[in-house]
């Protein structure tokens, strides 16, 4: 059995908060996929949660452990839309959808005890890409990020930051491009 917020169910690692986190999505309005589709201006960023309350089921965890609940769900989210894309989406539309899970809170993360999850969306992906100018830079936030995504067997990410992370701090958890 691995350690932490974790069931060994058939071979797979599940998280026990799963059926917490699905309750999770549907009080946020996160069930109504259209809200992932919409064509916004440029993009748009929402919240996994709103409320601290709506994450109270998280409380007897470690920093570590709610952040790897979190994000595992949030990255659920985003291969769940891809798939669906083709359902929403035009098939010219396609290759200029873009969505990811973005970690905010580094500075006030002590207040919850955690990261704050989101989604970030757009259907103008190379447009939004050249200006994020996303890229590795080795910080500790995103050495943090990728010890968690390792820890749950999801290297099919990358995690990068923007050019503005400074002023900005905002870790991107991107889909990795095959090579």
């Amino acid at each position: 059995m691995a350690s932490g917020p974790w069931l060994e169910r058939g071979g797979m690692v599940m998280s026990i908060f799963e059926k917490e986190m699905e309750k999770l999505k549907k009080k946020e309005g996160l069930d109504n996929l259209s809200v992932f589709f919409a064509d916004y201006e440029t993009f748009e960023e929402i919240p996994l949660f709103s409320r601290w309350k709506n994450i109270s089921f998280l409380s007897k965890l470690t920093f570590n452990e709610k952040n790897k609940v979190l994000l595992e769900s949030s990255l659920k989210m985003v291969d769940f839309c891809q798939k669906e894309a083709v359902k929403y989406l035009r098939e010219d539309e396609l290759d200029d959808y873009f969505i990811c899970t973005t970690l905010t809170g580094w500075d006030d993360y002590d207040e919850i005890n955690c990261l704050n999850a989101n989604f970030f969306i757009s259907r103008k992906k190379d447009w939004l890409l050249t200006h994020l100018n996303l890229s590795k830079n080795n910080s500790i936030e995103e050495n943090l990020i990728s010890e968690y995504l390792l820890s749950f067997s999801r290297l099919d990410f990358d995690v990068v930051c923007s050019n503005e992370f400074e002023h900005n701090k905002r870790v991107f958890v991107v889909n990795r491009l095959p090579v």
